[in-house]
């Protein structure tokens, strides 16, 4: 039997007109652009796997432009030998590979499992079939707007919530001070994110607040980058410090972090940080300190797919991370990911990701498309 070999490759970058949302009174509204790969397979097979960008101003077109760099090195190569690809286009001067390895390393996986006939989460080993899901909020405009949204997740069957407040640290302690009036003898799981917008004395004293009232962890109350200073962060509390996730996307460094104690949990994103085999790393890493893995998971289906077939893969994976309210990161997909009543998701019957793309409705909001072999 000859082997598979990547025959084709479509590259689309499309911008969605869903209403711009935002997690931080910093930031103004973001452009959630779908960067997409089809790999079309000579034994007729179509891969596919999309990555979720975050900008500013306009729609993403860095990652698209990385994703045309490294196509040529995946165009004609085996489509089954995932590890061999990985190296290779690990060791690639593209600007950010990360992003684009990770986009190629989910589709080549998808096309596997797709020959295969088999759920990707199978193919990688399957620990569990479901986990649970936390809904994370946007920024909203008042203290009772996420008192509000909260009771509404609650309805959904979430049992657990991540708050993205205004990140700013007067605001922040009057809001949770709030939530914590409000759900105190609630059976729900808190969390806080403030994007690394503050002082250490500001992470420090809103933190033990959050210690009192028995929220679940603490998500970049310092930037990434600070070590140091989310190791007495962590030193000082009793809930868990972890990292935001996207300034740190190496396995390796994600180790470092952990050995020296400055996260109580690894956090990635399959899509940012290699793909599964990038991830997989990660994971194996995060095991081998005896900690739990946070993954993260926001944007469209298909970046939430990837991410809920490595989480099925991985039983030290917590929560399933899913931005909420949903529908604007469900567009174009005929399969979504959503919680049942139990507060649990779980991924379609199709093989590979598990979600098929339509294309047609699609098309109008293609702003950028390479192919290859031109």
């Amino acid at each position: 039997m000859p082997p598979v070999i990547v025959e084709r490759i479509e590259l689309l970058a499309i911008g969605p007109d869903g209403e711009r949302v935002t997690w931080s009174s910093h930031l103004g509204p973001i452009y959630e652009a779908l960067i997409v790969a089809r790999l079309f397979l000579s034994n007729g097979v179509e891969a596919i796997a999309g990555t979720t960008t975050y900008t500013e101003h306009e729609f993403d077109k860095a990652t698209f432009h990385a994703a045309a760099l490294m196509a040529p090195f995946v165009l004609g190569r085996s489509a089954f030998n995932t590890r061999a690809a990985y190296a290779d286009m690990r060791k690639r001067y593209v600007p950010l590979g990360h992003l684009a390895t990770s986009l190629f390393d989910i589709a080549l996986h998808d096309g596997k499992a797709k020959s295969e006939n088999k759920q990707l989460y199978r193919m990688l080993g399957a620990a569990r079939h479901e986990v649970p899901a936390y809904a994370s909020s946007p920024l909203l405009p008042t203290d009772q707007s996420y008192v509000d949204y909260c009771h509404d997740m609650l309805k959904l069957g979430y049992r657990a919530i991540k708050i993205h407040p205004f990140c700013v640290f007067d605001y922040d302690i009057r809001l949770v001070s709030t939530l914590v009036e409000e759900f105190a003898e609630r059976d729900v799981k808190l969390s806080l994110d403030v994007d690394g917008m503050y002082s250490f004395d500001q992470a420090l004293s809103l933190g033990r607040v959050l210690d009192q009232a028995g929220w679940e962890f603490f998500e970049a109350p310092l930037p990434d980058t600070d070590l140091r200073g989310h190791k007495k962060l962590a030193d000082a509390l009793d809930l868990d410090v972890i990292c935001g996730g996207n300034s740190l996307p190496h396995p390796q460094l994600i180790g470092y972090a952990l050995e020296m104690g400055a996260w109580d949990r690894s956090r990635f994103d399959v899509t940012g940080i290699g793909g599964f085999s990038g991830a997989g790393e990660a994971a194996e890493i995060t095991r081998a300190h005896g900690k739990m893995c946070e993954v993260q998971s926001w944007g469209y289906t298909l970046t939430q797919a990837a991410n809920l077939h490595f989480m099925l893969a991985h039983p030290h994976c917590t929560h399933f991370e899913q931005a909420a309210p949903f529908e604007k990161y469900e567009f174009g997909a005929g399969q979504v990911i959503r919680p049942g009543a139990d507060g649990f998701v779980r991924p379609s019957d199709l093989p590979g990701l598990g979600v098929e793309m339509d294309w047609d409705r699609i098309e109008p909001f293609v702003y950028a498309r390479r192919v290859f072999p031109p």
